[in-house]
């Protein structure tokens, strides 16, 4: 089964990320704040990439979310995070896709319904 990933989006997707997540851990050795405007760049660019391709991406959501929290944020999460998805995209016979998978068929999808002309 093909990747639903190219390789050149996800190295500059990890790049990306990755280079908010070093510029967050400098934020906090010099003990300053983003006041979550890295999360802002980045949470919305991983999660509605994943959306439109159709991968479960919860595991870059849980990272995402756990880098909210005060000094746990400091850690490259949401780099694991990414990298934890594209993993499982790559090796969907892997337990970590499987995982993946189950939980992304039982989230229920909302399908447009056509309005009925009058």
């Amino acid at each position: 089964m093909e990747p639903k990933i190219p390789l050149p989006i996800a190295f500059l997707l990890v790049c990306y990320i990755a280079l908010t997540d070093i510029i967050g851990i400098i934020l906090v050795i010099f003990a300053l704040d983003d006041f979550w405007i890295i999360d802002l760049l980045t949470f919305p660019v991983t999660q509605l990439y994943f959306r439109m391709k159709g991968i479960g991406a919860e595991y870059d959501l849980s990272m995402n979310l756990l880098e909210l929290i005060p000094y746990v944020g400091a850690l490259p999460l949401r780099t694991i995070g990414v990298l934890m998805v594209i993993y499982a995209d790559r090796h969907p016979e892997s337990q970590v896709a499987q995982k993946i998978q189950a939980v992304a068929a039982k989230m229920p999808i909302k399908k447009s319904v056509p309005a009925k002309p009058k």
